[in-house]
C-alpha cells in the first residue's frame, strides 16, 4: 500500500514539474514576440536582373555592410556586415534571370549593398528605414541601382520644359510692338 501511495505522490510531482516547465517555456516564447522591438525589424527586399553565363543562371551573393546605424536599434536586427544569397532562375526567352530575396532583420540607418554581378560588381546606398519601402533592385551592366537613376535624372526631366522657353521671346517680341 505504501508503493502505490509512493507511486502516486511521484506521479503529481512529475505533472507539477511539467506544468511549470510548460509556464515558463510560454512565458520565454511570448518575450521575444511580442515587445516593440519586434515592431521595428525592418527587411530589404532584393531583386537581381542578369543574363546566363554559359546558358545557367549563377546565383548571386549581396553584401551588405553598415555605414550608419541609428541610434536605439533593435536588439533582434543586424548592424554588422551580412551576406543574402540571391537564387536566379532563367526566364521564358532563356537568356534572362532574375530572383528576389529578402535580407534578415536590418536595424534602422545608411546600409551599402554589393552585388557581384557577371559584368561588375554594383553598389548601392540606402537607407533603411523602419515601415518603409526598402527594396533594391540590381541589374546587371548598372554599377549603381536603378533606383538611384531617377535622382539623377530629374535635373534633366526639368530641362525638358526648357523647349517651352523659346516661346517667351514670342511673347517678348509682342510687347515689342506698339
Amino acid at each position: 500500500m505504501q508503493l502505490s501511495w509512493y507511486t502516486a505522490s511521484r506521479g503529481r510531482f512529475a505533472r507539477l514539474v511539467l506544468v511549470t516547465a510548460s509556464a515558463a517555456a510560454l512565458g520565454s516564447l511570448s518575450a521575444c514576440g511580442g515587445g516593440d522591438d519586434a515592431v521595428a525589424l525592418t527587411h530589404s527586399l532584393v531583386k537581381v536582373q542578369s543574363i546566363t553565363q554559359q546558358g545557367n543562371c549563377e546565383d548571386v551573393m549581396i553584401k551588405i555592410t553598415p555605414v550608419a546605424i541609428n541610434p536605439g536599434a533593435p536588439k533582434l536586427s543586424a548592424s554588422k556586415e551580412f551576406v543574402t544569397p540571391v537564387k536566379l532562375t532563367k526566364g521564358a526567352d532563356n537568356v534572362s534571370c532574375t530572383g528576389t530575396a529578402t535580407t534578415i532583420p536590418m536595424a534602422p540607418g545608411k546600409w551599402k549593398m554589393t552585388a557581384n554581378l557577371p559584368s561588375e560588381n554594383a553598389t548601392c546606398d540606402r537607407d533603411i528605414a523602419a515601415g518603409a519601402t526598402n527594396d533594391v533592385d540590381f541589374k546587371d551592366g548598372d554599377t549603381k541601382c536603378p533606383q538611384d537613376a531617377p535622382k539623377a535624372d530629374a535635373a534633366p526631366a526639368a530641362d525638358a520644359a526648357a523647349p517651352a522657353a523659346p516661346a517667351a521671346p514670342a511673347d517678348g517680341a509682342a510687347a515689342s510692338k506698339p
